[in-house]
């Protein structure tokens, strides 16, 4: 056996004081060359069995060994660090790249396991020829070879995702671990990680243990799925078996009724063209022409790639275009989102949305980021803030510029910050925080298949799935007019999953609310989307 776990207990001690218990197993062994999936819904336990068996995560009772190295609560550092040379990890939306051509990162991979770290040879290095080549033909086994002179951080999602895997390859790991792998691709994308995952399996010898909450991934690929439930393994066996199992608590779908009102969001000749290679080639999107009614549900469906998160941003106005407008009217007038001033404000408050690549500040306490989202969405705070930027000498141009920015992620609005010449120090001092009513919260956290409990947890005490949910919740609890959700469902499982799909659907029902869902999942856009849009090659149309 190339794994095998003995009574392992893993207890994690939050802010709070409180302790969860995230995993209790008494039994578990993988045979070398084992192809084994992980089934179970969102905080069961997958992500730290997987960090355990890694050797990235300590524990407090138990033994693990991994291909002959054996791991108890009393272990060296090195004994860990020995396990992590054997095994490699790719962790659910876990981007962490060079800001390099996608060749480069698989070369400092590869570089890494010659010199110790990753450093990039010179180029005319006889070194730097031998990893190229090497590069090459890992980037070739998950289909990536198209892209190697590309900047890795204007590849997709899914491209990403798969630029890891060349990375953890190169490694030459005897485990292969893999947590929510593909879930955030589109079908065809998707495919091609089955099928580059069962080639190292087959074809590499290479022993693979990855979780998933897609039953078709495990259909696909599993020889045997383990079942968790709150920690414990509960049962395990054919995939078929375990996934009916699994799907036991799923619950039925909300009927979807339409109350479709006018137009509130138009596009007109839109282009939008993006550099992304030294060569000069391009995403161009262009031409783009549609509207959007009020009541609507629209579902963005496409490639990985082919620019439906560009198409979000356009609309959320986080991306100008270059040619064209996008006209946005939440209540009674239209405004032209691509300039900057007061009214882009005022729209921009009564927007909600949720990023592909969203992270919630590490240490940031649930509740005040609850409390954040309120305060900058709310009028009166918003109306301080811009008398407050004008005592600053801020004109409404910038504040509109800045006040798009909180709805970004941390580290990109720092960036994009930075290249106005402020510090990320501005949005807090425009937004100074204060007491705000958080019983919105509850019912959508119910809704959301969370505890209450999680307003006192940080957010690195909460699992891919719970983070997801939340980023739904913080982008709903405003209650905007428009909400955006790019790529929202890829960590949550199919049970869960369900519950969200039915909240939107009442939300939708119940508020009016227009909503852009980006989507690789079909079935799901299917079911809650009143239209659907393909977009393809930069260009979009209704299907």
């Amino acid at each position: 056996m190339i794994v095998q776990v003995h009574n392992l207990v893993k207890n994690y001690t939050l802010s709070s004081g409180k302790t969860l218990k995230a995993l209790e197993i008494e039994h578990f062994e993988v045979k070398k060359g084992e192809l084994v999936g992980l089934l179970g819904k969102s905080g069961s336990g997958k992500t730290t069995l997987l960090r355990i068996l890694r050797g990235a995560e300590r524990f407090d009772e138990g033994e693990v060994v991994i291909d002959g190295i054996r791991l108890t609560p009393e272990s060296t550092r090195g004994d860990f660090r020995s396990v992590m040379e054997k095994t490699a990890i790719h962790l659910q939306r876990s981007f962490g790249l060079w800001s390099e051509r996608v060749v480069e990162n698989v070369i400092r991979a590869l570089a890494y396991r010659r010199l110790g770290e990753e450093v990039l040879p010179d180029w005319d290095e006889v070194l730097y020829q031998e990893l190229q080549e090497e590069a090459m033909k890992l980037l070739g086994i998950v289909d990536l070879k198209h892209k190697a002179e590309c900047w890795a951080e204007i590849l997709s999602g899914g491209e990403k995702q798969r630029l890891i895997l060349a990375r953890q390859l190169a490694k030459k790991p005897s485990i292969l671990l893999l947590d929510e792998f593909g879930t955030m691709t589109c079908p065809e994308t998707r495919r091609k990680a089955i099928e580059t995952i069962r080639r190292v399996n087959q074809e590499l010898g290479m022993t693979v243990l990855f979780s998933s909450h897609m039953p078709e991934i495990h259909r696909e690929l599993a020889s045997r799925v383990v079942l968790l439930d709150r920690g414990k393994i509960v049962d395990e066996g054919d995939a078929e078996e375990m996934i009916s199992k699994f799907l036991r608590e799923l619950e039925p779908p909300v009927m979807k009724k339409k109350r479709i009102g006018g137009e509130v969001v138009r596009l007109e000749n839109v282009r939008k063209r993006y550099y992304v290679v030294p060569g000069g080639q391009t995403l161009d999107m262009k031409d783009v022409s549609f509207s959007i009614r009020r009541g609507e549900i629209v579902g963005f469906i496409g490639r990985s790639g082919s620019g439906k998160t560009v198409l979000a941003r356009l609309i959320s106005g986080l991306e100008l275009p270059d040619e064209g407008v996008v006209m946005l009217r939440p209540e009674r007038r239209w405004v032209d989102f691509s300039k900057f001033g007061k009214r882009s404000v005022e729209v921009r408050r009564k927007i909600g949305i949720l990023h592909q690549e969203f992270a919630l500040p590490f240490w940031a306490k649930v509740s005040e980021l609850i409390a954040y989202k309120i305060r900058i969405k709310r009028e009166s705070a918003v109306q301080e803030a811009m008398k407050k930027a004008e005592e600053l000498g801020i004109s409404e141009s910038l504040f509109d510029a800045i006040y798009r920015l909180t709805d970004l992620p941390k580290e990109e609005a720092e960036i994009r910050l930075r290249r106005l010449g402020l510090p990320y120090g501005i949005i807090k001092e425009l937004f100074p925080e204060s007491s705000e009513d958080l019983s919105a919260i509850y019912p959508l956290l119910d809704r959301m298949n969370l505890p209450a409990e999680i307003l006192e947890r940080q957010s690195h005490e909460l699992s891919g799935g719970e983070a997801v949910r939340l980023g739904i919740a913080l982008a709903s609890i405003t209650k905007p007019k428009i909400l955006i959700l790019d790529e929202p469902f890829g960590d949550i499982d199919t049970v869960t999953l369900r519950k969200v799909a039915n909240f939107l659907k009442e939300m939708n029902l119940r508020d009016r609310t227009t909503m852009i869902v980006v989507s690789h999942q079909h079935d799901l856009v299917k079911e809650i989307a009143d239209r659907i849009f393909l977009v393809e090659d930069g260009r979009v149309q209704e299907v």
